[in-house]
């Protein structure tokens, strides 16, 4: 029991240092910027198809449906990205930094669908935009958090 406690215990200081990076005098799961941030996409592609798969089980909801099942195709087109910038070559910081700031533009772009979206009467819809404005709204501040970082 003891044991088991301990190993939930490190993944929760992985998880928790995943997120927010290293602390004072700690050192980074990965030193790479390109390679941290892929790991963090994939963290939140990993939680987001873990939501998604128990909420399409969970829900026959006209709203709800469309809503996960959108949440899990956004989950893993950025586990793609993710799984594809962890294995590529590491980006100069120019580049990598180049790259985030379009992705925020493209971020906003997502958000303002997803309300276009929302104002529709179906339900389908509905669902599908409120999807699209939280993975918007996350990717941006992921991407300007990022951006700004380098």
């Amino acid at each position: 029991m003891a044991q088991e406690m301990g190993s939930e215990l490190a993944g929760c200081e992985v998880l928790f240092r995943t997120l927010s990076g290293p602390g004072p005098g700690e050192e980074a799961l990965s030193e790479l910027p390109g390679e941290r941030i892929a790991q963090q996409l994939m963290l939140w592609a990993l939680v987001c198809l873990g939501g998604a798969i128990f909420g399409l089980w969970r829900t026959r909801h006209g709203f709800w449906r469309p809503f996960w099942f959108m949440t899990g195709v956004w989950a893993l087109v950025n586990a793609a990205i993710a799984y594809g910038g962890w294995l590529g070559a590491e980006p100069n910081p120019a580049s990598l930094r180049q790259l985030l700031w379009i992705n925020a533009g493209l971020d906003t772009l997502y958000v303002t669908l997803g309300l276009i979206l929302r104002k529709r009467q179906e339900p389908i819809y509905k669902g599908f935009g409120l999807a699209i404005i939280l993975q918007g709204l996350f990717l941006l501040g992921f991407d300007v958090f990022h951006a700004l970082q380098i």
